[in-house]
């Protein structure tokens, strides 16, 4: 019956240091590519990048494509996040999970309001 109790506790220590540790993977660089249907980049974007509960409470970011159609935002968390593309009477909508890469890109292709198939959930 020791050694029963002397294993157990064993596995109890290890489960204990190791199973309870959290991995932290970031920051994490997100680049967002703003395209029209036709894949040309679009500039002057805005974009938001949110989630509503973060690690460290509510995601909201907000950035302007370039001439080349990017506009990057850095979050230390993983997280699952939505991303907004907005410029006049254009939208476009995606969604990215924060888990295993560092760097990563995401291409929205935004379309008018009225299109439905813009990527964005019913309002």
């Amino acid at each position: 019956m020791h050694f029963f109790s002397k294993v157990f506790l064993f596995f109890s220590l290890v489960f204990l240091f190791t199973g309870c540790e959290q991995d932290v993977l970031g920051p994490y660089t997100i680049r967002v590519r703003v395209v029209n249907s036709n894949g040309i980049p679009v500039q002057n974007v805005d974009v938001r990048l949110y989630a509503p509960i973060g690690s460290d409470g509510t995601v909201n970011y907000y950035n302007r494509t370039d001439i080349a159609g990017y506009a990057s935002f850095e979050y230390k968390y993983t997280s699952f996040l939505r991303i907004d593309a907005t410029k006049s009477s254009w939208k476009g909508c995606a969604f990215t999970e924060l888990s295993d890469q560092n760097d990563m890109e995401v291409v929205v292709v935004i379309k008018p309001f009225s299109d439905t198939d813009n990527g964005c959930p019913p309002a």
